[in-house]
């Protein structure tokens, strides 16, 4: 696939590729979609096509434009219809999907040969006959096993142990903290030489676990990042941080704003303000979780809200220009485990937060209480306008919302919180535990994803070890998660090794804590 490999490479350097994404109607498109589901490049083999899989979210600028001026051309709808069986997959209601097939931003393209297996795949939006080119080389191309140039498999193949590796558990704190350390951009600051980012996960651990010869150097790059996001990814005017910046000198933002990364970011900038204290950090913390309990606070509903919509013109605006302009959609949903995952945090800021703060946190809480005990199982969103949950959990919502109902029962002292998270770890047993492997697996994954793997094991780890449940079976089910991911510092040193991006880090650290509970002592 040389040439298509081409285009899309010299579009990425034109400009006439963008590398992330609002999604769609793709209801009323022109191409004819499939709704994914698990089954649906098995049930749809007997047309013997190739397919195309597209990766989409509400919230993405480019998911728009590629839709409105490509898939809106008749030659390429018509050649899409024609020799594809064409998948669309919303990527915050089908997360699993998002995961299996290793996609990377929004919007998101895979082909796969008519056997089911992948050939091709890349992020962004092409226009036009750049697409079309595309397109037309697949269904040319693609075969039984084929695989385009580049697509090699790059999959980080992990052997758990047969047994608990003491030795390796021991080490494992240590060398993650000394690598990432190492591993700060000495030029432009934050993570690698990739896009550019916050990872709040990340660096609320070096700060709280490094040792005395280390923490000052990690205040350091973890400041100095900091400052850097505030100059680049932080919105001055109505407070918070987008998503990430392209380029390694946090060009190009990407101006959606998700509701947990900045809860877990505002966490961050009051506990680094401790550690070294800013005017800059202890304000952009404030307007940040300012926005958050107005801009993504439902009042009606009770409820934190997932998303802010991107919209570039918007944020390049002054505010006295705002003022005159239409604010960037907030989407009407909840998703369970981005609201579970933000309200974590908020748990977390008690000591920094005013009344209003505190009651929306618990407001939300209750929210998210009330449809788990209601619910045979636990729902992947929540409608704001029809006011109903919708779709079946994935292991993510389950991990995330036993984590931080163990976490609540404990902050409010309320043994309510307490049963939620042991309904939700009992579903979660039910639905995803996998007593062969002896790992929570999602069936919408294919597992061979192990840093998602041990980043949802390590939140049901954490949540079954603070618990307090001395149930037999719970306590194997836990031995046998630590075990199964004992050794995963091997593949930590690939990773090391070649990171350009680094958001896997942040999988890392639920896992890391788990050990912190005493389960990975020796």
């Amino acid at each position: 696939m040389n040439r298509a490999g081409w285009i899309v490479s010299a579009c990425f350097l034109t400009g006439l590729i963008s590398p992330a994404a609002t999604a769609y109607e793709h209801h009323e498109s022109l191409v004819d979609f499939k709704e994914y589901s698990n089954r649906v490049v098995v049930d749809s083999k007997i047309e013997n096509k190739p397919y195309f899989l597209l990766f989409s979210a509400e919230w993405c600028y480019w998911c728009h434009e590629f839709a409105e001026n490509t898939l809106t051309r008749k030659d390429v709808t018509d050649y899409l219809n024609q020799h594809f069986v064409n998948v669309f997959i919303d990527v915050d209601i089908q997360q699993s999907a998002y995961v299996k097939y290793q996609a990377q931003g929004v919007p998101y393209n895979v082909f796969l040969n008519p056997d089911g297996t992948l050939y091709y795949k890349y992020t962004g939006t092409l226009y036009g006959d750049a697409f079309l080119d595309v397109i037309r080389e697949v269904a040319a191309e693609v075969g039984v096993g084929k695989y385009a140039l580049g697509m090699e498999s790059s999959q980080i193949e992990y052997q758990p142990p047969v047994s608990r590796n003491n030795q390796a558990l021991a080490d494992l704190p240590d060398y993650f903290t000394e690598n990432v350390l190492d591993n700060f951009d000495p030029k432009e600051f934050g993570l690698g030489n990739g896009k550019k980012t916050i990872q709040p996960r990340t660096f609320l651990y070096l700060l709280e676990q490094t040792d005395a010869n280390a923490r000052e150097q990690a205040i350091e790059w973890v400041s100095k990042t900091v400052e850097r996001a505030i100059d680049h990814i932080y919105d001055p005017v109505e407070g918070g941080f987008f998503r990430y910046a392209e380029t390694r000198n946090w060009q190009i933002p990407h101006y959606e704003k998700f509701a947990d990364q900045n809860a877990a970011t505002v966490l961050l900038l009051y506990r680094l303000n401790r550690a070294q204290p800013s005017d800059a950090f202890k304000r952009a913390a404030d307007t940040t979780l300012a926005y958050l309990t107005s801009t993504l606070y439902d009042d009606e509903a009770g409820v934190f809200l997932s998303f802010q919509i991107a919209d570039t013109s918007y944020y390049l605006l002054s505010e006295e220009y705002r003022k005159e302009a239409s604010p960037p959609k907030v989407m009407d949903k909840v998703f369970t485990g981005r609201l579970a995952a933000t309200l974590s945090q908020l748990l977390q800021i008690d000591d920094f937060a005013d009344d209003d703060v505190v009651r929306k946190t618990r407001n939300s809480v209750d929210f998210l209480a009330r449809m788990i005990m209601n619910d045979e199982g636990l729902s992947r969103y929540f409608m704001l306008d029809s006011k109903q949950w919708f779709s079946q959990g994935d292991l993510s919502d389950y991990a995330h919302a036993a984590s931080l109902f163990i976490d609540a029962a404990e902050h409010y002292q309320d043994a309510r919180y307490h049963a939620v998270a042991n309904k939700a770890i009992r579903s979660a047993i039910l639905e995803f535990y996998d007593t062969d492997k002896g790992i929570f697996i999602d069936p919408g994954v294919d597992n061979s994803n192990v840093e998602y793997l041990l980043e949802m094991n390590g939140l049901m780890a954490t949540a079954i070890a603070k618990s307090g449940n001395h149930d037999p079976g719970n306590q194997e089910i836990l031995e046998s998660l630590i075990t199964y991911f004992s050794q995963v510092s091997e593949v930590l040193e690939e990773r090391f090794w070649d990171a350009v991006d680094w958001d896997f880090a942040e999988a890392y650290v639920p896992y890391l804590r788990v050990l912190e509970t005493g389960y990975g002592q020796l």
